[in-house]
């Protein structure tokens, strides 16, 4: 967002002082200020408008295990130990956000998720990533039925899956609910509606972080607005692009069973049941992904044509859409996440730090990313996902197609 010369107070408030600000209130942000807490460090955490009114709360609630496509594909295009990486890493997520009690959420559920495979190609992949996990010792399932409606296609021009990928203990949740519960067990409440509009290294190595109405000193700043950096630091631009992902909510006569979280299509189409029985379903923007690039918050009729084109040839045609909504991922080249000193010649010190790239797979991953972004800033714990890293990817991806969005 941008913020007018008459919202850029002359005379902003009362200076604040803590260790670390946190620019953003979505999974990162907050988690980041968790971690920082357990450390013993002061922290404010500043936000725009409310904890998760971008991203965070605009997603279908996936808690799962896994990022980008499958593990197979991983392997093959991170190399197996970033994969196995990364997918302890949700599963550690999962573990820690357990830990803080999101069980006793009422809108929490313990639920596998599944990879279906609706074509020969990736069925054969997903036989081969069952494989691999086995070997690097992940529970995982293999199966070729289920008896829930996600088994029984409705259209003749659908095809019932070949296989489904089975990640037994994975979770889901109404991310808003799971944020509001995160963000009430931090010391000091978030200040929300404050826009930040400047952030700046000043004498003594101290850090100002300007709202339109207050000045926030620290040690340390952490940037955790993952699409949107880009509008704050120019310099984030070439390594987070603003990838925009559609829902929409149906209930369906009878209320028809989903047993799992399911993914098809290489994570391009997901779907989950609520506790109250509304099926959530999202994607559709393969078709459309050079629309679905950029800053702007809403939904295309084309996008949500197809959404309902999936729906009726998968779930039902007797659906009644309830809602409809976007929400703006930011993406990173190589779909891994980001973290390190933004790349400025004012921040020669490194004292301003980014943590994002969430490429659709926040809820599942960036409690545990915030933890190594805080590990790294503050204690100097090795990063394996540096922004150094990230540049040549960046650089690829800036011209190419952009990578499936997930959950």
């Amino acid at each position: 967002m941008t913020v007018s010369h008459w919202r850029r107070s002359t005379n902003p408030g009362a200076t604040i002082g803590c260790d670390v600000c946190v620019v953003g209130a979505g999974i990162a942000g907050v988690s980041a200020a968790l971690h920082l807490e357990r450390l013993g460090i002061s922290v404010i955490v500043l936000e725009r408008d409310r904890p998760a009114s971008g991203a965070s709360g605009k997603n279908a609630g996936f808690l799962m295990r896994g990022a980008a496509d499958n593990y197979a594909v991983a392997c093959r295009d991170w190399g197996r130990d970033t994969a196995r990486l990364v997918w302890h890493w949700t599963e550690e997520n999962l573990a820690a956000l357990r830990a803080l009690g999101i069980d006793s959420i009422p809108t929490v559920q313990r639920i596998p998720s599944c990879l279906l495979g609706l074509e020969a190609e990736e069925a054969a992949e997903l036989a081969d990533a069952a494989r691999l996990l086995a070997e690097d010792g992940f529970a995982v399932g293999l199966i070729d039925r289920g008896d829930d409606l996600a088994w029984r296609p409705r259209s003749p021009r659908a095809c019932g899956p070949l296989i489904g990928l089975v990640n037994p203990d994975d979770a889901a949740c109404n991310p808003v609910h799971l944020l509001e519960f995160l963000s009430l067990q931090l010391a000091r409440p978030i200040l929300e509606r404050q826009e930040v509009v400047d952030i700046s290294v000043g004498p003594g190595e101290r850090v100002a972080v300007r709202t339109a109405e207050h000045t926030v000193e620290c040690r340390r700043a952490l940037v955790c607005t993952n699409a949107y950096a880009p509008l704050l630091m120019p310099e984030l631009a070439l390594f987070v692009r603003p990838t925009r992902g559609q829902m929409l909510a149906l209930r369906l006569p009878g209320h028809p069973r989903l047993d799992m979280s399911y993914y098809a299509n290489r994570g391009y189409e997901y779907f989950r049941q609520t506790t109250e029985g509304t099926i959530v379903l999202g994607g559709c923007r393969r078709r459309h992904a050079h629309a679905e690039v950029g800053f702007e918050d809403r939904t295309t009729p084309e996008v949500q044509r197809d959404l309902e084109a999936f729906a009726r040839d998968h779930l039902g045609d007797d659906f009644t859409i309830t809602a409809r909504w976007a929400g703006i991922m930011g993406f990173s080249g190589d779909a891994l996440p980001l973290i390190g000193p933004v790349p400025a010649p004012w921040n020669a010190s490194a004292l301003v730090w980014f943590a994002g790239g969430c490429t659709g797979h926040g809820m599942s991953l960036f409690h545990r990313v915030a933890q190594a972004a805080v590990d790294a800033m503050i204690r100097g714990v090795p990063n394996p996902f540096p922004l150094e890293r990230a540049l040549r990817s960046a650089r690829e991806a800036a011209a190419g197609p952009t990578p499936p969005l997930h959950a």
